[in-house]
């Protein structure tokens, strides 16, 4: 991290409360050059048809023109350029940015994780320098292994991603950048519009899943909606133990009392519906120890492979709950509290 970045770290970490005023200056020709050499250089080009090939027959001279639009206003974001690819049985939605866009969004990324890696909570795992998936798995395993837990509510929000509200991302943003310049900027890119079949479909809600700055706009929004309301007004409330996990928008609450599951789940959709998020009610449940049969748990997780799908905690859970009942019945039990 550069001096300028570690500065804004310190600042961030030092007072949670403060509001940074000037920050799109540390959008130097530098750091559009650190950015463009941090994103993936073989994808597949958005609306403008632009590969990173091309773009580095003059590399110099580019970013010094984006520098320069940048600076005067005169930066324009593109479109999206929707896919669909596969998954889970599904097709779902990618957007793929124009080249610049990433660029520029990689840059801004740098800045938005100075701050905000000082405000996320430990419970955030998704999306972050440092943080990954198996550290999510091992924090489940830890709760509901060595803390007190006996009931988990496992929350799949539909289609978080496509559902996020603009004005409520923004305002949220406000809290901690007061730079206007980059705030339209990141307003920019939101409302650019997807271009699908030839058609350019406007944008009113969302942040679109391949864009670069996503992910971290999407950590900030559920830090105020979820992890900061669960700590600081939810916890408090709670007669036993509560430990929320989240994985970016996949996440398990676990919990020492039914009553306080319970009523956490009753809460957490009147909370998610005024923020404009819904519950998958299909895919949202309550577990408790002993209900889970044997034939759930592959043994994946123990064999220490990477998790690959969005449903990490979900397969986690479902780990820990069969490596803990053999851990009570005394079967295997270092094998699951190692994990």
């Amino acid at each position: 991290m550069s001096t300028e970045l570690e500065r804004i770290s310190e600042l961030a970490k030092q007072d949670r409360t403060l509001q940074f005023t000037s920050l799109a200056h540390l959008l130097t020709v530098e750091r559009l050059g650190e950015a463009y050499q941090k994103l993936r250089k073989g994808a597949s080009p958005g609306v403008d048809g632009l590969s990173a090939p091309e773009y580095e027959q003059d590399l110099v001279g580019n970013l010094q023109d984006l520098h320069r639009r940048l600076r005067e206003g005169r930066y324009r974001a593109q479109p999206v350029r929707r896919v669909y690819i596969e998954q889970d049985g599904k097709r779902r939605p990618l957007g793929i940015p124009a080249l610049e866009d990433k660029i520029v969004q990689r840059a801004v990324v740098s800045i938005l994780e100075a701050i905000y890696e000082q405000d996320f909570l430990p419970c955030s795992f998704g999306y972050r320098p440092g943080r990954g998936a198996q550290d999510a798995l091992n924090e489940v395993f830890r709760a509901i292994v060595v803390g007190k837990v006996n009931y988990v509510l496992e929350v799949d929000i539909k289609g978080y991603f496509q559902n996020i509200v603009h004005e409520h991302l923004m305002a949220f943003l406000r809290q901690r950048i007061k730079d206007s310049s980059l705030l339209r900027l990141i307003g920019k890119w939101l409302r650019a519009g997807v271009l699908e079949d030839g058609r350019l479909l406007p944008v009113t809600k969302g942040a679109s899943q391949g864009a670069v700055i996503s992910p971290v706009l999407a950590n900030v929004y559920l830090h105020y909606v979820l992890d900061e309301w669960m700590e600081t007004v939810v916890k408090p409330r709670m007669r036993g133990e509560v430990h929320l996990i989240r994985y970016a928008d996949d996440l398990i609450t676990c919990f020492q009392h039914q009553e306080d599951a319970e009523r956490v789940a009753g809460v957490l959709r009147k909370r998610f519906a005024k923020y404009g998020l819904e519950l998958h009610e299909g895919k949202t449940r309550l577990i408790t120890f002993g209900d889970l049969p044997k034939s759930v748990s592959d043994g994946r997780a123990r064999a220490g492979r990477r998790p690959s799908t969005s449903s990490v905690l979900r397969t986690s859970v479902r780990e820990a709950v069969m490596g803990s009942s053999r851990s009570m019945s005394g079967q295997h039990g270092s094998a699951c509290v190692e994990r």
